[in-house]
């Protein structure tokens, strides 16, 4: 998975999971945890959260079990890390990006209920400036899901099965486009 937040991640997320019988794994979960320990929140809870989620991906995969990472996956070095480990253990894999075209929609995802790792509401210009610092998508194999339209769970997972299995194919959407950066 990959996205901003408050773009029906996690929901999707969930759905996809129990559609495809696989092993949910939540970068935010994982972390939340390590500062839930003690642990002071910065850089160092982020990359060990991704870490630790790699590792459990990693376990559950080598099980010959299916996972889904739930994760914003916003840098490319993240995103690396999950192509990384599909092609060390020699499966098929793809990300699925969930977008909001709807930005009022969107901002009232944020505003009623959404909240960051550390349990802080999430505000609109937080978004902005997170969208602004995503890198763009490469080759990397990809479904794009407005989740601001009806969403057809046995579509997704058809273009995900599909996407996955021929990663040499072009992605099954567009790269986002520039002007939703500038949205202010």
């Amino acid at each position: 998975m990959a996205g901003l937040p408050a773009t029906g991640k996690t929901r999707l997320a969930t759905s996809l999971a129990r559609r495809l019988d696989a092993v949910l794994v939540q970068v935010d979960a994982i972390e939340r945890a390590i500062v839930g320990a003690g642990i002071w929140r910065n850089e160092a809870t982020r990359t060990a959260s991704y870490a630790s989620t790699v590792a459990v991906a990693r376990a559950n995969l080598s099980n010959g079990l299916s996972v889904v990472i739930d994760a914003i996956n916003s840098r490319t070095e993240t995103r690396a890390l999950w192509t990384d480990l599909a092609d060390e253990l020699h499966v098929d894999h793809a990300f699925v990006v969930t977008t909001c075209s709807d930005r009022a929609e969107h901002e009232r995802r944020i505003k009623s209920a959404h909240a960051g790792v550390d349990g802080q509401p999430l505000t609109w210009d937080q978004l902005i400036e997170l969208n602004m610092k995503t890198a763009f998508w490469g080759d990397e194999p990809r479904v794009t899901i407005d989740t601001a339209k009806p969403v057809d769970i046995d579509q997704i997972v058809a273009s995900v099965q599909d996407c996955a299995t021929h990663e040499s194919a072009a992605p099954v959407t567009a790269p986002r486009h520039t002007p939703r950066r500038a949205q202010v």
